[in-house]
């Protein structure tokens, strides 16, 4: 297995101080056959890693210098990712066809039409897979020209990449740098115009709120119009006028207005309520008491 030191740059667990540590890789052809870093400007190397439930990830690597690689931001690759750019051609046929003739002797009397479909679905899957492997690996070439890559503006530029190509003195360094601080100004204009519709959304909503409530109380103020004048009105209505004089309401009596009455009438002590078939008639006393207390009260409050 070919395995080299490097250094590399990370961020520390600030997620501002620059830092350097030493790292050992191995060559990209030990995870993928089929890729060779030979004639690469910028070889390709990766990590081993598991993540808390033991899956197995690889982080990829980009060679700046002899000693000096970096982080390729974004790749990472899956064992699944790994297990399809691995398999030639001939090893994508061979398994599906194979699985094909499977489901074929598993079910000896499947119809011509539905082996035709079957066949037909095969040589699909084929071809997905190996456009599926062709683009992988495709992507696998391009990170082969790192500096390149990311003078293409494909990928965020972090601060550990500027420090690493600041390190081997690359010729792209300034250009890299230049490119980042445009990313940063644009990010920020980008925080800015969120915060800014964010604003505007949260005005809006305490606009429609006040309206809203605005409306109700409107509303209110003609119920309790109404109820003066010896009118029903809902028993929820009763409850929020209560609230608006600081009428006191017992907690049992606030649910028998909410979910029992439907409408109460506080000069005369009448009210419709909900009777649920099999059940007692409710105990409405200190509904009528309240009703009749606030009844009284909007004949001089409402004078």
């Amino acid at each position: 297995m070919t395995t080299k030191k490097f250094w590399c740059h990370y961020i520390g667990a600030d997620g501002n101080t620059p830092k350097r540590r030493s790292i050992e890789l191995t060559d990209i052809h030990e995870l993928l056959p089929n890729v060779t870093n030979e004639g690469a400007k910028t070889p390709l190397w990766f990590e081993r890693k598991e993540d808390g439930y033991h899956q197995v990830y690889h982080d990829l690597y980009a060679q700046l210098s002899d000693s000096v690689a970096v982080k390729i931001i974004g790749g990472q690759l899956s064992p699944w990712v790994v297990e399809r750019m691995s398999k030639s051609y001939e090893v994508i046929e061979a398994e599906n066809r194979q699985r094909m003739e499977k489901l074929f002797s598993e079910y000896p009397n499947m119809s011509e039409e539905r082996k035709t479909a079957e066949r037909e679905y095969c040589e699909r899957q084929i071809a997905d897979q190996k456009n599926s492997r062709d683009r992988e690996l495709a992507k696998i070439a391009i990170l082969q020209d790192y500096d390149d890559f990311l003078l293409s503006g494909k990928s965020w530029i972090c601060s550990a990449t500027i420090n690493a190509y600041m390190e081997v003195c690359s010729p792209v360094y300034p250009i890299l740098q230049h490119l980042r601080s445009e990313a940063l100004a644009e990010r920020e204009r980008d925080e800015e115009r969120k915060m800014e519709e964010q604003r505007k959304r949260e005005e809006e909503e305490a606009r429609k709120k006040a309206e809203e409530e605005r409306q109700e109380q409107e509303r209110l103020t003609k119920e309790a119009e109404k109820f003066k004048n010896g009118e029903s009105i809902a028993g929820a209505d009763v409850v929020e006028l209560c609230r608006r004089y600081g009428i006191v309401i017992h907690l049992r009596t606030v649910h028998n207005l909410q979910q029992v009455i439907v409408t109460i009438n506080g000069k005369e002590g009448t009210c419709q309520y909900y009777r649920s078939r099999g059940k007692r008639r409710p105990q409405l006393d200190g509904c009528y008491e309240t009703a009749s207390k606030l009844y009284n009260h909007l004949q001089t409050e409402l004078q």
